[in-house]
Formats: structure tokens, sequence, C-alpha cells
């Protein structure tokens, strides 16, 4: 099931956390905030984590968007950046 289709016809209720993983070097965890907030599917104050490799991308990409940075780690390859959702 493609995301997209989850959002249209699974989720009933607004959600608190979100992780997203997606295949690194993609646009793929901007396209699912961007859907996420257009659905209305967010809570305000909300709390996203997405796992990427390309940080500064996502950090850039990010500043366009209704979210605040609230904390980022690094594991090795991996970057999680903690998001929080201020609607």
């Amino acid at each position: 099931m493609q995301f997209n289709e989850l959002i249209e016809n699974k989720l009933k209720d607004k959600v608190d956390i979100v992780y997203l993983d997606p295949p690194y070097k993609t646009n793929y965890a901007i396209d699912a905030i961007k859907l996420l907030v257009k659905k209305e599917i967010l809570k305000r104050d909300s709390i996203i984590i997405i796992e990427t490799d390309q940080k500064e991308e996502i950090i850039e990409q990010l500043e366009n968007l209704d979210i605040d940075i609230i904390d980022e780690r690094k594991y090795g390859r991996a970057n999680l950046i903690f998001l929080q959702y201020k609607n």
C-alpha cells in the first residue's frame, strides 16, 4: 500500500508521532510531511522523526514548512531529525 493510499483510506484519527525512514537520496520525507499537513493528519505539537543521510538538504527544505526542529542526532551514517508540528 502506498503512503498516499494509507492517508486517504486507513487513518481516521490524527496522530501524535510519525517516524519516517524513506529510502536515502529521495525527497519522500518532505513529500510525506507535506501530505500529512495537507490532509490534516497531525495534531498540534505532533512529533515527526526523520531518518536520513541527507541532513542538510532535509533541514533546508523544512524551512518552508510550519515545522520546528527540536533535536538532531547522528548514529553512524544515519541522522535522526526530530520535528514538532506547530499548527
